[in-house]
């Protein structure tokens, strides 16, 4: 059997994806298992199908085994703060993450803490969380390599910052080491319009860049060394990962004589990693990291020949650019769902001046005890910058605005991409599922009853109402359409709503909205028949109807922790029945 190491890295991340859906839907999941060992079986060599299977296997107990964690009945724990916000806190306890909550206020990134109080398993897959830890109290701990690195990186931003400004050195932390957390939300914004958010999350460009420098001042070895340490300060993202194992396997088989696969070189990475961080099936920047890959190792060449009439630098560059996105975008328009129209253009344009930042910022992170070679560095730092800056101004007032989809629609866009190569292959019967998917697009938003469902946005009270073909938004504070991660077009939103209004959905249901000390509470009222119009209206903030209720039933908003931007609560009302589906459940309000 021909890159074995493909087979055994599609088999684990199958074994992973199996095991998540067996977990939400047994029947699902074994019927997909079933499927896929049946086309393994009839499609390899019979002696290489029990490995297959093995790795099935393999998948299956690792991601089962990460989630389903017990903590020893001690209440006191040892835990590595990793990550920290404002609205947010993650710890990792034998190289698990659950979310904290809690007075952590004072906590840090990096630091190992003793922690005291109650688990609760509540997973959440897509982030890695296997459960909410509530700490009653905690005691920080020494210091160690990680936390020092950790306070190292703090320090290099004010020095940064001394020099460029914190917005400039915020981009340099970014840019440079992976750390987006000093970047403003203004910026971000920008980084998505042109499509170019990777640079500021360190990527396989970032460690290619500061290999081959190092390489070719100091040579292979210790290039290796130090890329492994720079993988380590930058916090060991699964693209650094997936990069630095590539070129450690390349240079490996050049010294041992033996010859390079870029597919088995992949595949052993994402076998690495799946080990050790099963969730990763279900993270965007993995999947994105090695989809990018796997687009360049097909398609770089085949559209090099394509272009080879335009200038040897921008082929190569544009040729890069396009083969990066083929499987890249499809997955990115169902994941994020959106799509940046400019984004090769953006990237062509300014990932040479990024490329320059990369290693300007690497060369002040070694040069930072030198006072007058970190200045000069830092000039050039700020003139690359302002360079940047410009661009990036005149990029956003001229190219289009990215296009937002629902659920559904990056769906359709995915289908037709199918249907495109299908079509393009030969398979002309493919030619037929646009028509359907025509249908699918007309009624995707339409609701027959009225939904009202509570969204968490960065500690804002957010209720979506939808009802037909519209939906309208309400939320204390401040959001963007993008931030609500839900499947659906937005019509409107109210933000800093404050007060009580009532919205008429038709004769029989109205929903009453009143904010209290910041938090949103809504209530269905079944009506008595009147004339009132069957649209979705809004009435001013302080107006309140007075509508002879039969029944009024309170909508609830339970404090479960999610990730931004999901639905907390969502009611549907049928009939004179409320149903409530809350996490995975459902039941029936009188």
């Amino acid at each position: 059997m021909a890159r074995p190491l493909v087979y055994y890295a599609v088999t684990i991340f199958m074994g992973c994806i199996t095991c998540l859906i067996l977990i939400n839907n047994p029947i699902v999941g074994a019927f997909i298992a079933v499927i896929f060992l049946a086309s393994m079986y009839f499609t390899i060599d019979k002696k290489f199908f029990y490995l297959v299977v093995c790795f099935f296997i393999i998948g299956i107990i690792n991601y089962y085994s990460y989630f389903n964690i017990n903590l020893p009945s001690d209440p006191k724990l040892k835990v590595r703060i990793s990550d920290k916000s404002t609205y947010y806190c993650s710890a990792r306890y034998n190289n698990k993450k659950i979310n904290l909550k809690g007075n952590i206020f004072e906590l840090s990134e990096g630091r190992n803490v003793w922690i005291n109080g109650n688990f609760k398993k509540e997973a959440v897959y897509e982030k890695g969380i296997v459960g909410t830890y509530t700490v009653k109290s905690y005691e920080i701990c020494d210091e160690d390599i990680i936390s020092k690195i950790e306070s190292y990186r703090k320090g290099l931003y004010e020095k940064f910052s001394e020099s460029l400004g914190k917005e400039k050195a915020a981009l340099v932390m970014g840019v440079c080491f992976g750390d987006s957390g000093y970047i403003e939300k203004v910026q971000k914004e920008d980084f998505k319009k042109l499509g170019i958010s990777h640079v500021i999350s360190v990527s396989g460009l970032h460690m290619s860049i500061v290999y081959k420098v190092l390489e070719t001042v100091i040579g292979y070895k210790i290039a290796l060394l130090f890329s492994f340490g720079y993988m380590i300060f930058t916090g060991g993202q699964s693209s650094t990962i997936r990069a630095f194992i590539m070129i450690f396997i390349l240079k490996i088989a050049s010294k041992v004589y033996k010859k390079y696969d870029s597919l088995s070189s992949v595949s052993l990475a994402a076998i690495i990693i799946l080990v050790f961080r099963p969730f990763y099936i279900l993270d965007i920047g993995f999947m994105l990291s090695f989809l990018c890959v796997l687009g360049i190792i097909v398609f770089n060449k085949k559209i090099r020949k394509a272009l080879y009439k335009l200038p040897s630098t921008l082929n190569e560059s544009l040729s890069l650019s396009i083969s990066s996105q083929i499987f890249s975008t499809p997955y990115a328009v169902v994941a994020l769902k959106t799509f940046c129209l400019g984004s090769i253009l953006s990237n062509l344009v300014l990932l040479p001046f990024y490329t320059v930042v990369v290693i300007l910022g690497n060369m002040g992170l070694v040069c930072s005890a030198f006072y007058r070679l970190f200045s000069l560095i830092n000039y050039g730092l700020f003139t690359v910058l302002m360079i940047i800056e410009f661009i990036q101004k005149v990029l956003v007032a001229l190219l289009p605005e990215m296009l937002y989809f629902s659920y559904i629609e990056s769906l359709v866009v995915f289908g037709l991409y199918l249907c495109y190569l299908g079509i393009k292959k030969g398979y002309m019967q493919f030619k037929y599922v646009p028509i359907c998917i025509i249908f699918v697009l007309v009624f995707q938003n339409y609701k027959v009853f009225p939904e009202v469902s509570y969204i968490s946005v960065n500690k804002n009270n957010v209720v979506l109402i939808q009802y037909k073909r519209t939906a309208i938004a309400v939320t204390t504070g401040n959001i963007k359409g993008n931030d609500l991660k839900v499947p659906v077009k937005i019509d409107r939103v109210f933000e800093n709503y404050t007060g009580k209004s009532t919205i008429s959905l038709s004769k029989r249901y109205t929903i009453k909205l009143i904010c209290n000390r910041d938090k949103l509470e809504a209530q269905v009222c079944f009506t008595q028949e009147t004339n009132k119009k069957q649209n979705v209206e809004l009435l001013k903030s302080g107006r309140d109807e007075i509508i002879p209720f039969k029944d009024i039933v309170k909508l609830e908003n339970d404090e479960t922790y999610v990730p931004s931007g999901t639905i907390i609560n969502k009611y549907i009302i049928i009939g004179n029945k409320v149903l409530k589906f809350s996490q995975g459940l459902e039941e029936i309000i009188d």
